[in-house]
């Protein structure tokens, strides 16, 4: 059996609002990405459902997202005071040197 592994590239996804706050999402994989799909899910603990199962590998990916981001902001922001504190220094020399 062929590795594959599973990319989103090609991958459709369709939202669909429903009644009382309700959501159906829908994924549509290529051939490879089913394939790899199907042998990702070889590894669910047999005291899950299926439906259990898809979900909290839904919502495990909606948190490493969550946390991916946030470590961007906080870096972003590192960055950004880093260049403040150097604009200042190199404010404080130029006053220095008058």
């Amino acid at each position: 059996m062929d590795k594959v592994s599973l990319k989103l590239d090609d991958a459709k996804f369709k939202l669909i609002e429903r009644s009382r706050g309700r959501m159906k999402i829908q994924i549509k994989f290529s051939k490879e990405e089913a394939e790899g799909f199907k042998n990702f899910c070889k590894l669910k603990p047999p005291e899950l459902d299926d439906e259990s199962f898809y979900k909290q590998i839904f919502f495990a990916g909606c948190n490493v997202m969550t946390e991916q981001i946030q470590a961007l902001v906080q870096a972003h922001k590192e960055a950004q005071e880093k260049e403040t504190e150097e604009k200042d220094e190199q404010t404080e020399e130029q006053l220095q040197d008058q």
